[in-house]
């Protein structure tokens, strides 16, 4: 444990304005600062930092703590390395504790199994042939450090027997009784400073899914990391701009042409903690996503977050190719850079991406085009050069001046100028049809968190009966087995796939505490459901009374857990 009086100095020595303001652009308001919420999405500034109470607070989301708290969630790190980390940055040494010696272990147990993966790629014909097709040479293949687990690998086991780890210790470490990674192409995930804390599997071959990462463990958080920054970091802040794909080989064709500020996030949209860690690196960003409806998708909501957090941003244009590997593969270097110099600014990206989602020729398509641009004219707002390009872009695809496009934005019944004259009367129009994101249900999530979030998981007591659909058909399979996505039928891998598509935020203590009140009052609607099964087939007076009773107590026991905060 730390001293507490260690703990006061450091929070003392500390300001908490200037931490913060190192991850949130802060504005002075009064004796207090304010600014954009870094725990949740906004646009109306509600996070709140108080000097003289050394606290913040955010009024949107209910987020606040101490200068330490700050730290340890926006870094997604424990509470003894957020002091540890605030320590070093007034020069107070924190001392070893027990969780050095924890995390020491994971190190060298990802060390030791990326040193046998490695070993095992030179063994394998199948795995060296399929990168050397994709174009890897000897010399990039040690470079990047693949490595093989094969099909029936106990590797992970191994080195855990190896080591001494207990069954807790491996679990923590993100392995069970198996290897998720047998029969996959390994790619090391490290830390920002080089060490391996994760894995990547690419699967050689048919089969789903086709790449599969570690799963979260108290070192490795998929929201956070970002594969191949360790080698990109110093390249990002000696040209001054960050180049963010969506895979691992599309990182790595960008380091292959000898542009190395390139990285990847890793199987999950880009995350406010993702852009803390960048934000210390440059505010210049290059979007390099694939070029499909899904890529135009995950850029367009990273521009969300991006620009409000004073970014500037322009997005690749990939022509003739699909990504930067298929581009690298075809094109070599020249390729890539050709795609780098004719990238489009946010504001045209947007305000394209949108046009090509309706029909401007008719009324109800242009109406709902110009609706769709207020949410970019508040988003672009906070950017006095971006609002006015912004305008400009739109303005012209729509077909109108700036200032018509401005009142057309800010008048409440959105109309076309001179739309009588325009349109024919008694058009049969069809508004395009949006795709409407689904909210979670409780199924979903313990799907989602059964997978990428074991240790919450864990917390979480319930029997399937309790579940509806699909979710129930996989927890009578799964909910006492460690099992690994690929091991999953067609059927119910696409399910889970369908799950994962559905969430892309972190979640937290407060979905977990909303997951066990859905499902106690499942219990509850179960129990009262065989009451009044029972009071039914009561063949006496005191049975019925008895059992009337048990179901007046549920419902008591509901409306109390139903109106809890």
């Amino acid at each position: 444990m730390i001293p507490k009086d260690i703990i006061e100095k450091i929070r003392e020595k500390n300001d908490i304005v200037e931490v913060i303001s190192e991850y949130v652009n802060l504005q002075k308001v009064g004796s207090n600062y304010r600014g954009l919420c870094p725990f949740h999405l906004e646009t109306t500034p509600s996070f709140y930092v108080s000097p003289q109470k050394g606290i913040y607070h955010c009024f949107g989301c209910g987020a606040s703590g101490d200068v330490i708290k700050f730290v340890q969630e926006i870094e997604n790190i424990s509470y003894v390395e957020a002091v540890r980390k605030l320590g070093e940055r007034v020069g107070i040494a924190v001392s070893y504790t027990q969780e050095d010696e924890i995390r020491n272990k994971y190190y060298t147990f990802y060390k030791e199994l990326h040193q046998l993966y490695k070993s095992k790629l030179n063994q394998s014909t199948v795995a060296f042939e399929y990168l050397k097709k994709r174009g890897f040479d000897a010399r990039e293949i040690s470079l990047y450090e693949f490595g093989f687990s094969p099909s029936d690998s106990k590797l992970p086991q191994q080195v855990a027997q190896k080591l001494r780890l207990s069954k807790d210790e491996i679990e923590k470490f993100g392995f069970s009784n198996t290897d998720p990674f047998a029969g996959r192409l390994i790619i090391p995930i490290t830390d920002d400073f080089g060490r391996v804390i994760a894995f990547g599997g690419r699967l050689i071959g048919e089969g789903v899914p086709k790449y599969l990462n570690s799963q979260d463990t108290l070192l490795f958080k998929k929201s956070s990391t970002f594969y191949m920054l360790s080698f990109a970091k110093e390249h990002i802040k000696e040209v001054d701009y960050v180049i963010i794909c969506e895979g691992y080989f599309d990182a790595l064709a960008f380091h292959r042409a000898g542009i190395k500020n390139a990285v990847a996030t890793l199987g999950t949209a880009l995350t406010k903690l993702h852009i803390y860690k960048l934000k210390k690196l440059t505010t210049n960003i290059v979007l390099a996503y694939d070029s499909d409806s899904a890529g135009i998708k995950a850029a367009l909501r990273s521009l969300e977050m991006l620009i409000p957090e004073g970014f500037n941003v322009v997005i690749a244009s990939f022509e003739e190719a699909k990504d930067a590997d298929e581009t690298y593969s075809k094109f070599g270097t020249k390729g890539l850079v050709k795609v780098l110099d004719s990238s489009v600014g946010a504001e045209q990206f947007v305000v394209e991406s949108l046009a090509k989602q309706y029909d401007l020729s008719n009324p109800s398509g242009f109406n709902t085009f110009v609706k769709v641009l207020k949410n970019w004219e508040r988003i672009f707002s906070t950017n006095p050069k971006s609002i006015e390009k912004f305008y400009e872009h739109a303005a012209a695809t729509a077909g109108v001046t700036k200032e018509e496009l401005k009142n057309l934005l800010s008048s409440q019944s959105i109309q076309t100028p001179n739309q009588q004259q325009r349109y024919p009367q008694n058009q049969n129009v069809q508004l395009p049809k949006t795709p409407v994101k689904k909210v979670p249900t409780t199924e979903d999530y313990l799907v989602y968190m059964y997978f990428n979030y074991p240790e919450l998981f864990k917390q979480i007591e319930f029997t399937p009966d309790l579940l509806e659909g699909k979710a129930r058909e996989f927890f009578l399979i799964a909910k006492d087995l460690n099992v690994s996505l690929d091991s999953l039928s067609k059927y119910m891998g696409d399910f889970v796939k369908e799950v994962f598509d559905k969430i892309d935020f972190e979640v937290d203590d407060k979905i977990v505490e909303y997951i066990k009140k859905d499902l106690e009052l499942r219990r509850i609607d179960k129990r009262i459901a065989e009451i009044d099964s029972l009071v039914l087939k009561a063949t006496s007076e005191d049975e019925k009374r008895i059992l009337l009773k048990a179901r007046t107590e549920l419902v008591r026991q509901k409306m109390r857990i139903k109106n809890e905060k």
